[in-house]
């Protein structure tokens, strides 16, 4: 008898193992799944980028009609996030402002429904760590950025910024996943605009998008350059952001320069040299069509602005061979990201010989330069039938917008260098 009743406990105690273990694999199945879903999605968020961007524009400019659409683009500005008339970027006034980077917490709280199981009980804390883990791209490290918290497009002075301290992933956090709320609310009917029920981050921003005050908004500069030549004709560039390279913008074309204002060194007083409009793009064209290591913000050592292509880059800007506009800043739809919108206007002697040795690909992706001519690098030519050719679902917002607003304003753009100093 007691070794049935001995038998008969042990088989119990196996089945209950057995049951222990099998809901163990039940729990490592669905936080698989889950990871699973959040790689997917992040995909299918690349594959309908075009779409889901003029979704995204058509939902920001209904919910606040002094949006609008910069040249039949996604890219949305308002009439206070310009100039009156653009103005030479040396007119943009960028100055320190230390506060600490506001906390939105509904904004935060929103954002858990986009986040995938990191362990049974718990999901991943932040976008940024989930797409760390699940979906890390080659360039993603959260570097000292600079955060907009104050922009005066129309003050008496000319236009007045005002920068603090923050985050990479802060960015990566609230873009990246309002991106990928909206992808998933239209998964299933992907042209049907969804209820802002079903996107309740982008539904907190839908009053004001940019809401300096109360989330952290980390701009990016986005430069259209053109290559003028002496008969005043133009050509622009563009950068393919490869996927699996980048954080934002897998397998889009952007603009040429375009990189996040943030200081090039982990210098405590790097802001003193390094928030400058000016500077930020010199360094991207030094990593993007030259090839340099990316001023990535973590070592102590700064940069040398006197060495070129800085130099150089300088130089051309005093003798008026490069001449550089600003726009002002628009808002991306998809992400609610913040760019600065700038052109570039190089005379194609200056342009040769500054990037004489312009490379291919970079570590962002693939420079897109037209043909080579006896070496050098001669861009795509601006004009409307050229870039009505250039798919309009692969185009970032800011390289769609800056096209347009080149096509508007060509005249100027590439008018003689001596006589708009005249």
């Amino acid at each position: 008898m007691d070794a049935e009743l001995w038998l008969g406990l042990l088989g119990v105690l196996i089945a209950v193992g057995g049951l222990y273990y099998a809901w163990r694999a039940l729990d490592h199945a669905a936080v698989e799944q889950s990871q699973a879903s959040f790689v997917k999605e992040r995909a299918d968020l690349r594959e309908r980028f075009g779409q889901l961007c003029e979704m995204a524009a058509d939902l920001h400019v209904l919910a606040r009609p002094s949006l609008q659409r910069i040249g039949g683009t996604s890219l949305l500005w308002e009439e206070a996030m310009r100039p009156p008339t653009p103005v030479p970027l040396s007119a943009v006034v960028v100055e320190w402002q230390d506060t600490s980077p506001p906390v939105n917490l509904p904004l935060r709280q929103a954002a858990q429904h986009c986040l995938p199981q990191e362990s049974k009980a718990h999901r991943f804390e932040r976008y940024s760590s989930a797409m760390g883990a699940l979906a890390r791209p080659t360039l993603f490290e959260d570097r000292p950025s600079f955060r907009l918290t104050r922009a005066d497009w129309s003050a008496p002075g000319g236009p007045r910024l005002a920068f603090g301290t923050g985050q990479y992933f802060d960015l990566i956090d609230q873009n990246e996943a309002v991106a990928h709320e909206l992808a998933v609310a239209t998964r299933r009917v992907p042209t049907e605009r969804p209820p802002w029920r079903a996107v309740p981050m982008r539904k907190l921003l839908a009053d004001d998008p940019l809401l300096l005050k109360g989330r952290v908004v980390l701009p990016a500069v986005g430069t259209l350059t053109l290559r003028r030549t002496p008969d005043g004709q133009g050509t622009f560039f563009l950068l393919y952001r490869e996927t699996g390279h980048v954080a934002t913008g897998e397998g889009t074309y952007g603009p040429l320069p375009a990189g996040m204002v943030q200081p090039a060194s982990f210098s405590p007083l790097a802001h003193r040299q390094d928030l400058d409009i000016w500077r930020t793009i010199m360094r991207e064209y030094n990593e993007e069509l030259l090839g340099a290591p990316e001023a990535r913000g973590d070592s102590g050592t700064e940069v040398d602005y006197g060495q070129p292509p800085y130099s150089l880059l300088n130089a051309a800007l005093a003798e008026g061979s490069l001449r550089v506009w600003c726009w002002g800043m628009a808002l991306e739809p998809l992400n609610l990201a913040v760019c600065l919108l700038t052109v570039a206007v190089f005379e194609a002697e200056t342009f040769d010989t500054i990037f004489a040795e312009a490379v291919e690909r970079n570590e962002e992706g693939i420079v897109i330069s037209g043909p080579r001519s006896s070496g050098t690098i001669t861009g795509l030519p601006l004009d409307a039938a050229c870039i009505n050719d250039l798919p309009p679902s692969r185009m970032s917002s800011p390289a769609a917008g800056l096209l347009r607003l080149a096509l508007q304003h060509k005249d100027v753009l590439l008018s003689d260098p001596e006589q708009s100093r005249a």
